[in-house]
């Protein structure tokens, strides 16, 4: 791994190696979340100088009993290597570029968007990231469960 910062972030080689990724990522650098029925624009204004606060809400959660995969890959897409976070398997992974910090995520990652915005909030928040909210003169509704849609669920 030469020309990574790698600023004490050694700890990252002991986190579990899987195959390559080889589906298409793209670079996150805003999304969009929704704060008491308001949309608000997040955007990463500056990022950290090592990953040790990760590590440390890492090792948090795993002594809480809260569940947190972190693994390292290579996105074959950029050609870098990075550390992958995910809460629960049926999410998407977010991806860290460990030589400058970059966030990525899968290109499809707004069909799951409601899951996806929580997992990137927590991870960018807890991983040092410096974050800009701007609140949007919009109004949003929340997803409701109506019986047709729970009849959908229940028989597939």
């Amino acid at each position: 791994m030469s020309g990574n910062k790698m600023n004490g972030d050694e700890w990252v080689n002991e986190l579990e190696w899987i195959p390559p990724y080889c589906k298409a990522v793209v670079a996150l650098n805003k999304f969009y979340d929704v704060s008491n029925g308001q949309l608000i624009e997040v955007t990463i204004v500056e990022k950290p100088q090592n990953l040790d606060r990760l590590k440390e809400w890492i090792e948090y959660r795993r002594t809480i009993g809260k569940p947190v995969i972190a693994f390292r890959t290579y996105l074959t897409q950029v050609r870098k290597h990075a550390i992958g976070i995910q809460m629960y398997e049926d999410q998407f992974p977010i991806f860290i570029a460990l030589d400058d910090y970059t966030v990525y995520v899968k290109r499809t990652w707004k069909s799951r968007y409601a899951n996806m915005r929580s997992l990137i909030r927590y991870v960018l928040t807890y991983a040092g990231y410096k974050l800009k909210r701007k609140r949007l003169k919009r109004k949003v509704e929340r997803f409701r469960k109506t019986v047709q849609t729970e009849l959908c669920t229940t028989t597939s």
